[in-house]
Parts: C-alpha cells; sequence; structure tokens
C-alpha cells in the first residue's frame, strides 16, 4: 500500500508530537514493532549471557536485569506486552536464524577483534568475526550494538544486545561521575545500566529522541545515569504501539493496521515460558542494527549513540547521526 504524502506527512508529524522516533523498516513503509494479536497478550523474554564480564563481576547481572525491570514495569501498566527475563544463557551468539531457536539475548564482548582475529580471517569479509571469535567487532568507538531482526511488515522476530566491554569505561556504580583523566572502577563511566537502558527501547522498536532527556536521546556524557529511568515520551511509546485488547501498531496505516501475523495467543516470544522466537510471518528477515559510539569529545569519554545501519539481502546501508 502507498499512503498519500499528505496522510504520510500527518502521521510522522504526530510521532513527533509524541515525543518519540520509531524505528522503520529500509523502504520506511512500517515501524517495528513486536506482533501482538488484537484480544491477546504477548510475551517477550530478555537472556543475559552466563558469561558475564569477569572484569566487573557479577554485579553485571543485577544492573541489566534493573534495565529490564524497568521496561517490564512499564508494559504492564499499560499494553499488551509482557517482558520477562529468562535464565542465564550459555550462548555467545548474536543475529536470527530461522533454523534454531533463537534468544533475546544481551551479552558484554571482553576481548577486541582486532587483537583476536588474524589478518585474511574469512570472518572479516562476512562480518561474523563476533560470532566466530566471541569478540567485539566494531572498534573502539562504539560501546553497544543492538541487532533488530524482522520481515518485510516490520514484525520483530529477534534483538541481540552486544556491549563493548573490550574498549570502554564501563560502570556499574551510582556516583561519582568519573572525571576527566581520572575514569576507573569507583567512579562512574560508561553506565552499564543506562546504556542497556537505552538499547532495549532499540529493542522494543524505539529510535533514538531529539530530546535530550529522553532515555532514547542520542548522547550520552561520561557519569550519566539519568538514562536508567524511562522518560514519559518513551514510556509513552509503550502504551501507544501495544494497546491493551488491540494489535500492536504499524504506523503506515490510518488506524495504526493489523498485526501481520503473531501466532495467535502467546505472541512473538513463544508464549509463556519460551524464550524462543518464531517468524512472525512469511518474508525475508531483514536486520537493522542501532550502535552506542563511546566518543572522546577532548574533555572525557561520553557516549554518542550514532548511526544506523541495515542490513536486507546481504546489503548494507549506513547512516551516521
Amino acid at each position: 500500500m502507498t499512503l498519500p504524502l499528505a496522510l504520510a506527512a500527518q502521521l510522522l508529524l504526530a510521532q513527533s508530537d509524541a515525543g518519540y522516533v520509531r524505528e522503520r523498516t529500509e523502504d520506511a513503509a512500517h515501524c517495528l514493532r513486536w506482533p501482538v494479536a488484537a484480544g491477546s497478550t504477548a510475551q517477550v523474554t530478555f537472556v543475559q549471557s552466563s558469561a558475564g564480564d569477569y572484569k566487573l563481576g557479577n554485579g553485571i547481572f543485577d544492573a541489566v536485569s534493573r534495565s529490564e525491570a524497568s521496561w517490564a514495569a512499564q508494559a504492564s501498566s499499560c499494553s499488551s506486552l509482557r517482558l520477562f527475563e529468562g535464565g542465564h544463557s550459555p550462548s555467545r551468539i548474536t543475529g536470527y536464524d530461522p533454523g534454531r531457536s533463537n534468544e533475546n539475548l544481551i551479552l558484554i564482548r571482553t576481548v577486541d577483534c582486532m587483537r583476536a582475529v588474524p589478518a585474511g580471517d574469512p570472518c572479516i569479509t562476512a562480518q561474523t568475526c563476533g560470532n566466530v571469535y566471541d569478540c567485539w567487532s566494531y572498534g573502539a568507538a562504539l560501546l553497544a550494538l543492538t541487532l533488530l531482526t524482522f520481515d518485510e511488515t516490520g514484525a520483530l522476530l529477534d534483538t541481540d544486545v552486544e556491549i563493548n566491554g573490550a574498549i570502554s569505561y564501563l560502570s556499574l556504580v551510582d556516583a561519582p561521575p568519573c572525571t576527566a583523566g581520572n575514569v576507573n572502577p569507583s567512579c562512574v563511566g560508561n553506565d552499564l545500566q543506562n546504556t542497556v537502558t537505552h538499547e532495549l527501547g532499540h529493542a522494543l522498536g524505539l529510535g533514538h529522541s531529539p530530546d535530550p532527556s529522553s532515555t532514547m536521546f542520542a548522547i550520552a556524557p561520561i557519569g550519566e545515569t539519568s538514562k536508567r529511568v524511562l522518560d514519559p515520551a518513551s514510556k509513552q511509546f509503550v502504551c501507544d504501539v501495544y494497546p491493551p485488547a488491540l494489535a500492536s501498531r504499524d504506523c503506515s496505516l490510518p488506524d495504526g493496521g493489523a498485526d501481520p501475523g503473531s501466532g495467535g495467543p502467546g505472541g512473538p516470544g513463544g508464549g509463556p515460558g519460551g524464550p524462543s522466537n518464531g517468524p512472525a510471518s512469511p518474508g525475508i528477515a531483514r536486520t537493522s542494527s542501532s550502535g552506542c559510539t563511546a566518543a572522546d569529545g577532548g574533555t572525557a569519554p561520553g557516549l554518542l549513540l550514532a548511526g544506523l545501519g541495515v542490513i536486507a539481502l546481504a546489503r548494507r546501508r549506513t547512516r551516521s547521526r
């Protein structure tokens, strides 16, 4: 379906007025969302890698759980979506494979691929070194990356969050903020809970917000912890896109659109008790990745949530912000 230009502009304006921005398919015809059928409740389960981060210790598991709980509480308060955290997973593999049971995985890569991957390794061309060598393959600039796999209607199939624990200033403490030239584990550097809360917003279908006070704002200075708390617009996104008793809302139709195919009650997360994500509807799976950059602006390391890469049929398009 092709929308009249005026109607498309009206929908975009309404989204902007709502205070949040949604992730879209490559052709911008659909907005990304977990499929929920009208009259039902859908479950999405996130799991943490059991490997954790040897440098930060077991505190990372609690920090990530708090991020997930923030979104879960909001979803339970006003939506048809239920978010859960499953048991820790031994998996270190990100990306969607239709031939296996997929998990919405959150993991920290503690090894830099520049050190782990031999020159000329085929994984470099295939862009699979992260999974092959269990390493961080996105360089020193990026702090985190969320992979969103969806079908041609924008229905999400799988999400994975990778955190750069190889070349970063990850921290777990609440205060004080680190200062230039003095970044250590006893002060707030690149706060893990701050980062994961933002990335899970992408995993639900949110894009970067132009509002500096938003959880989804693209820049976070070193020492920031404010993104741990969901801003009002990000909360409203959950209520608007996953309204109770209605299908999850696309953005290409005046009424939000019917869900493209949730597979009935139980929804995208495989129903109660299971994290497996089955295909929401037939079609080619596409993967979008939203990156979080650790940037040094000449004073202190900070976070710049910069760029959107889209992979479709082995083609990549990169947009920088």
